[in-house]
């Protein structure tokens, strides 16, 4: 009779356990700093900056002055008339006062200010993926793709575009209190109305954050009947919608009109293909450029990019997958109806967490330990090689210079870059650079604005006046609209002997800009000498009225 004999199997070792939840926070909190932290050296690069921060300092200055940055348009400037009102955007004018009061109008106090938002706006996407239900691990790859995402370096590292730093996280914050008002926490109702307000008051791009919300509930969710159990709620961010509305208006009062609905939606079909380029640069950031426009390669980009998110969601359920690809087409959609604007990068921001939130949700990023399993192994090579390009990418904004520079390459937009790089030259002194730059643009686009303009300026500024007029001559015939050419063609004809021609090219400056207030000096001037004092205090008079508006 034969036994058996038994084996004895020795157990499997139990998998690893998940990465500690702060671990994890803190290398996330980390990444930020160490791949924009030398940003605080960056200085001003003339892309709004210096006119909202450097030359607005007596505004900001003051903290008395809080309350008026409800009541004004983004772009004013103590100091500087214009009748331009466009954007509302008080918060962010609120965020540069409060950097005002620590560091003046030093850049390092406003580049520091940003990098920490942006850290800030990494952790609150942990932590909301968490709070949708994702593991520890997926939750840290989808931050820590958008924390190291070159399209995130035009928000960060440009000071102005904190704008969408500052709107990505009040976005964020709404989202987790309607998770928690969702679940029956009494606290997450107050306080997504609370963010979602902030959000509006910091961009008008937070309007869209109303139906992003609808849509998380209910495809997220899947609760098709959330505006019925959640009408209070709804309410609440309806009044939010009017009182906001209501501020705007006030604020934007007076200033010149702008395009009817009709013309904004011609405009918006123009520039939909920007979201193909938008979408090709997220999974491609290739061709970074501070001025993109849209071109073949990026919407090839873009429809390749297409089949991978859905190939690479198709694992999400389908109100998963739809809510991820919305939000990144929601929040993209109320640029489009600006005319003539490239299709700027800093825009990405916010609908990149969306990608991020569908990334945290996918089960193949899920399970224990980093070893033998490949995707998160290809998450990391990825964030590795996002995190160099963003690092490269970042040196554009260190200076006037570099950033305009950078714009003159690969881009439709490059006449407008070398003028600019011109301006910078003319201060710096340089004016043959100046004017090869200016000449560049020239080659270009003949009719490239401002371009013959400054050109005539620097010939002048050479000496060699008789060079100079026929290139304001140029530019009016080629933007008839120019004040400060018709201004110019006034001067020369001071310069040269004849001032008495230059009266109908300064009246007709201030025709094209009322605001102009160097052509109401030069009339003045020469009435007074021409012994008219009568027009010259009619005009006197006219300057006064200007600078008390």
């Amino acid at each position: 009779m034969t036994s058996k004999r038994r084996v004895l199997r020795t157990p499997p070792p139990p998998p690893p356990a998940a990465p500690p939840l702060l671990w994890l926070a803190a290398s996330l909190a980390l990444v930020p700093l160490l791949l924009f932290g030398r940003s605080v050296g960056f200085d001003y690069v003339r892309a709004d900056d210096v006119d909202l921060i450097a030359g607005n300092q007596t505004f900001l200055a003051d903290l008395a002055n809080a309350p008026r940055v409800f009541t004004r348009s983004y772009f004013e400037v103590d100091g500087e008339l214009s009748d331009l009102e466009t954007y509302y955007r008080p918060l962010v004018v609120l965020s540069f006062m409060l950097d005002a009061q620590v560091g003046g109008g030093d850049p390092a106090v406003y580049h520091a200010t940003n990098v920490a938002l942006h850290t800030a706006v990494v952790l609150l996407l942990f932590g909301l993926a968490l709070r949708l239900g994702a593991a520890r691990t997926p939750a840290f790859v989808g931050a820590l793709l958008f924390a190291v995402h070159p399209l995130t370096v035009q928000a960060v590292c440009w000071i102005v575009g904190r704008n969408d730093i500052l709107l990505a996280l009040f976005a964020l914050v709404s989202l987790i209190g309607l998770d928690a008002a969702l679940r029956g926490g009494r606290w997450g109702a107050p306080l997504h109305v609370a963010a979602f307000a902030l959000a509006l008051f910091t961009k008008e791009t937070g309007l869209v954050l109303f139906p992003a919300c609808g849509l998380l509930g209910w495809r997220w969710y899947g609760r098709p009947h959330l505006f019925r159990e959640r009408w209070r709620l709804i309410g609440a961010d309806l009044a939010v919608v009017a009182l906001w509305t209501v501020a705007r208006q006030l604020a934007l009062a007076g200033g010149a009109g702008g395009a009817t609905p009709g013309e904004q939606l011609t405009v918006a079909a123009a520039n939909l293909p920007q979201l193909l380029v938008y979408l090709g640069k997220a999974v491609f950031p290739v061709g970074l450029n501070v001025m993109p426009s849209v071109d073949p390669a990026g919407l090839t980009l873009g429809v390749v990019t297409l089949g991978i998110l859905a190939w690479l969601f198709r694992a999400l359920p389908g109100g998963r997958r739809m809510t991820v690809l919305a939000w990144f087409v929601l929040f993209l959609l109320p640029p489009l109806v600006v005319p003539d604007l490239p299709a700027y990068e800093h825009r990405a921001y916010v609908p990149l967490v969306g990608l991020a939130l569908g990334l945290s949700q996918l089960p193949a990023l899920s399970g224990a330990g980093w070893a033998r399993h490949r995707p998160r192994q290809l998450a990391l090579a990825v964030a590795v090689v996002f995190g160099v390009l963003a690092f490269r990418h970042a040196a554009v904004f260190s200076d006037a210079l570099a950033h305009w520079a950078s714009a003159t390459r690969g881009t439709a937009y490059a006449p407008i870059a070398h003028v600019n790089v011109g301006r910078i030259l003319e201060e710096r002194g340089d004016l043959g650079r100046a004017a090869t730059a200016y000449r560049a643009a020239l080659a270009i686009d003949p009719t490239t604005p401002k371009a013959n303009n400054n050109l005539g300026v620097v010939m002048m500024a050479q000496g060699r006046d008789a060079l100079a007029l026929p290139y304001f001559e140029r530019e009016i015939e080629v933007n008839p609209g120019n004040a400060e050419a018709h201004f110019n063609v006034g001067l020369h004809r001071k310069v040269t002997g004849r001032p008495a021609d230059g009266v109908a090219h300064w009246e007709r400056a201030i025709e094209l800009n009322p605001y102009f207030l160097p052509a109401y000096e030069q009339l003045i001037e020469y009435f007074r000498g021409a012994g008219d004092p009568a027009r010259a205090e009619a005009y006197h008079a006219r300057l006064e009225q200007v600078r008390q508006r």
